[in-house]
C-alpha cells in the first residue's frame, strides 16, 4: 500500500475471517506511519456486530498484513486506525 488502498481484504480475529471492502489511507512517511480507513463487510454479516475485540488483523489479497483498532462503528462501514506500520 502506498498512500491509499481501496479493495478487498480479510479481517481476522480469533478463528473468524470476514471478507471486507477496505479503504485505507495515510498521508505520513516512514515505516511506522499512521494509517486510517474504513471496512465494510462484503457478505451478509453486520460487521460492527461481529467484533468481539477492539483489535483485529487485516490481510490484503497479496498477503500483506497489519493490525487495526476499531475507532467507530455503526450500521455501515467500521472506522479503523492501523497499529504500527502499513500492512507489509
Amino acid at each position: 500500500m502506498d498512500s491509499f488502498y481501496r479493495g478487498p481484504a480479510t479481517l481476522i480475529f480469533g478463528a473468524v475471517d470476514i471478507e471486507v471492502d477496505a479503504a485505507l489511507f495515510t498521508d505520513a512517511e516512514g515505516p511506522e506511519k499512521p494509517w486510517t480507513g474504513t471496512l465494510r463487510a462484503t457478505g451478509d454479516e453486520s460487521l460492527w456486530a461481529e467484533f468481539v475485540t477492539d483489535v483485529a488483523q487485516l490481510r490484503l489479497p497479496d498477503g500483506r498484513e497489519g493490525y487495526v483498532r476499531i475507532t467507530g462503528s455503526g450500521f455501515g462501514p467500521v472506522e479503523i486506525v492501523g497499529e504500527g506500520g502499513l500492512p507489509s
